[in-house]
């Protein structure tokens, strides 16, 4: 039988790569192409490792989210011009304690130093992953790496804080990046401002209370108005909520395009080439709900094995959706769930290599 491997990461446990490392026992039993998986949010840059071996991984000094010296990785793939970044491995929210989180003086200015390092190597391409981020200042910490310049009505160049950020009024640009092409690859759709945008929807997660929520959905208003006088553009559009409004920035300072990760990923690797030749899939992802049927990466292969007329077995942590027809409807015939193998979330999700291996024994012997 010939199967295609393409899980997804399963979030704070462990990633693709990872899973597919569990499932090797497989090749000794069937024809099976291993395709670690994302939709633009964690391990973006395992999977385009994964996929083109040639690829090369660099590390650079570059600032976390609380201006820390890290070494914060990035990818070039074979043609020495395109580089991949993921944002959560320089500046992410999983790599901070609870008591840590700052988000009102959080930045994003180490994305712009690994930027620029990977300019100086030579790249002009940049796929950047956006997702699970401890910063929401709009992208304008990394622009500040790139020689930006943020001033207030009175002309005084303002400091970094979100607080100061309120009273931006102009952008002075800067002379990086007119040569390059940019990817912002996201799993949402959320806009910059309003109920759906990053300062609503994602602050609290990122441990913004509800004045702080409103201090920032003031400071990304004012860099969307400077941003439209000073830069001609407007980042108040799909996907700019994406990673602490990062989305925004690349957009705003970069004229970076923001897509949609999964099928833009799927594309590049051949996603639909490999469905074709399979007799099954597996994919999969950390839980099974309502979210995964809104841009995740594990639906859009379930899409494409369903439009293809190929069946899906689906391995998660927990599964909430019960609806038989929903499932067939994405060809999946099976779902596999980890915790009741495990005897609960909890061990299922500290253990997940081990109960996704099981798994995969008791479905294949």
């Amino acid at each position: 039988m010939r199967i295609l491997f393409a899980p997804n990461s399963f979030k704070g446990s462990i990633s693709a790569r990872d899973i597919c490392a569990r499932a090797s026992f497989l090749s000794g039993r069937h024809k099976i192409k291993f395709m670690p998986f994302s939709d633009g949010g964690d391990g973006v840059l395992d999977v385009f490792a994964a996929s083109f071996p040639s690829a090369k991984i660099y590390r650079v000094k570059a600032m976390d989210a609380l201006g820390r010296t890290k070494e914060a990785p990035y990818l070039f793939l074979p043609d020495g011009k395109t580089c991949v970044i993921e944002s959560a491995k320089v500046c992410g929210l999983g790599a901070l304690k609870k008591s840590e989180l700052d988000i009102m003086h959080a930045s994003s200015y180490g994305i712009g130093e690994v930027i620029k390092a990977a300019y100086k190597k030579g790249a002009r391409t940049f796929y950047i992953g956006l997702g699970g981020v401890a910063f929401n200042d709009g992208g304008t910490g990394m622009a500040r790496a790139l020689d930006y310049k943020f001033f207030d009505a009175s002309g005084r160049e303002i400091p970094t804080d979100i607080k100061a950020l309120r009273s931006l009024a102009e952008i002075k640009r800067s002379s990086f990046g007119r040569d390059i092409k940019v990817y912002g690859l996201s799993d949402v759709d959320n806009p910059l401002l309003g109920e759906k945008g990053s300062a609503r929807v994602y602050g609290p997660q990122k441990g913004a209370n509800a004045a702080q929520v409103a201090e920032l959905e003031e400071a990304m208003a004012a860099l969307c108005r400077a941003a439209q006088k000073s830069l001609g553009v407007n980042i108040n559009t799909r996907h700019c909520g994406a990673a602490g409004a990062l989305g925004a920035g690349l957009k705003g300072f970069l004229g970076g395009k923001l897509v949609s990760g999964a099928p833009f990923i799927a594309a590049r690797l051949n996603l639909e080439r490999e469905v074709k030749r399979a007799d099954l899939i597996i994919t999969g992802e950390g839980k099974l709900d309502g979210q995964t049927f809104y841009g995740k990466g594990p639906f859009y292969i379930c899409k494409t094995a369903a439009r293809l007329g190929k069946p899906v077995i689906f391995i998660c942590g927990l599964n909430e959706i019960k609806d038989k027809a929903l499932l067939s409807k994405y060809s999946i015939i099976k779902v596999v769930e980890t915790s009741l193998i495990a005897g609960g979330a909890d061990k299922s999700y500290k253990k997940a290599g081990f109960y996704i291996q099981a798994a995969l024994k008791d479905l294949f012997g």
